[in-house]
């Protein structure tokens, strides 16, 4: 024999604590990509196959993929070999090129 149980019923949607938690990781995430993307930047200069350039594939905010010899960073902006500027704000990814 089961114990009865009183079960008072709710007649209306809760869904409040699921809300702030997928608003707070959105914004995370947004935040983390940015630290991703600067990091990996890092990670290029500072390892020992670069010497004074290194070929880079970039994918940008607006879709485009390039792939470019980068130099050096200066003021937010990764300096290419061409002598072109590439604002790090607009790069969504970068990683060595093979």
């Amino acid at each position: 024999m089961k114990p009865k149980v009183f079960i008072n019923s709710i007649h209306k949607n809760i869904k409040n604590n699921m809300d702030s938690y997928h608003f707070i990781k959105e914004d995370i995430e947004m935040i983390d990509d940015s630290i991703d993307v600067k990091r990996k930047i890092k990670d290029i200069f500072d390892s020992t196959s670069f010497v004074y350039k290194s070929r880079v594939d970039i994918l940008l905010k607006n879709g485009n993929h390039i792939i470019e010899d980068i130099i050096a960073i200066k003021d937010n902006n990764l300096i290419t070999l061409n002598g072109n500027k590439i604002d790090i704000d607009n790069i969504i990814d970068i990683k060595k090129a093979l």
